[in-house]
C-alpha cells in the first residue's frame, strides 16, 4: 500500500439515506467518484473509509482492506 508519489484521494464519511438505500445510488455515486478522481486528480491510489454496510460495495470495486482504510 506504498504511494512513492504521495498523491492519494480519499474519500470519507460516504453516507445514503436509509430510505433510498438498496438502489444502486451509492455505486453510481462511488463510480463518478472514482471516474472524477482518475481524470482530474492524477492520484496513484484511492483510500477510503468503510463502515461493515459498505465493505460489499467497496471490495466489489476492487478496494482492499489495509488497517484503517480500503485502497486500490
Amino acid at each position: 500500500f506504498e504511494c512513492p508519489s504521495g498523491r492519494i484521494g480519499l474519500l470519507s464519511s460516504m453516507f445514503t439515506d436509509p430510505a433510498y438505500r438498496r438502489r444502486g445510488i451509492a455505486k453510481e455515486l462511488l463510480s463518478r467518484v472514482i471516474e472524477r478522481c482518475k481524470k482530474n486528480m492524477d492520484a496513484e491510489q484511492y483510500r477510503l473509509t468503510a463502515s461493515d454496510m459498505g465493505v460489499k460495495l467497496y471490495t466489489d470495486f476492487g478496494f482492499v482492506h489495509n488497517g484503517n482504510f480500503y485502497a486500490v
